[in-house]
């Protein structure tokens, strides 16, 4: 996995997979979640345009994101 660095006020830690189309975050209160079915897309736009915001990120392709499902915690 590949570790974005941030700089958010939501989200302390970001790690993405674009080959399995997988993202880990951890918030800023603790929680933990692995997105599944994330979009190869977004992820590379993501790598490619890195000074955006990492929060509306988040919220638009992981917590908001169409067809993305979770697992509380970081899968193994």
């Amino acid at each position: 996995m590949l570790s974005i660095t941030t700089e958010s006020s939501a989200v302390n830690s970001l790690q993405l997979d674009k080959e399995s189309g997988q993202a880990q975050v951890e918030f800023t209160n603790g929680n933990k979640y692995t997105y599944f079915d994330v979009s190869k897309r977004a992820i590379a736009r993501l790598i490619n345009t890195p000074n955006q915001s990492i929060g509306a990120w988040v919220n638009n392709n992981l917590v908001n994101g169409e067809g993305v499902t979770f697992d509380y915690g970081f899968a193994s």
